[in-house]
């Protein structure tokens, strides 16, 4: 009897599960050999374009290099803080700024 999918008997083929892709890694392989042999000629190829053609494509490089930065928001529930801790968080907050921008007090 042939087996069915979900039968609870595992996977029905093909790569185990973590096992990478050999296509896959190859491909990346001769991309990176590719490149590297070629670096003087794009070098060239970038110092041709324009200021701004130079830029784009530096900025779409900029993507597989330097990792993007997320937003980080934080939210405090300040009704459960004790008054020493908000003056904690105040003394933090107001380190960096100069004492004549400090406002006189609310």
């Amino acid at each position: 009897m042939a087996r069915e999918k979900n039968d609870g008997r595992g996977r029905m083929g093909g790569r185990k599960k973590g096992t990478p892709n050999k296509t896959t890694s190859k491909v990346r392989d001769w991309l990176a050999r590719l490149i590297d042999k070629n670096r003087k000629q794009m070098e060239e190829d970038l110092q041709a374009l324009t200021p701004r053609e130079r830029l784009q494509i530096l900025e779409r490089l900029m993507g597989y290099v330097v990792p993007k930065q997320q937003a980080v928001s934080a939210k405090i529930d300040y009704s459960k803080l004790s008054d020493e801790d908000l003056d904690i968080i105040i003394s933090e907050l107001t380190s960096e700024i100069p004492e004549d921008e400090k406002g006189g007090g609310l």
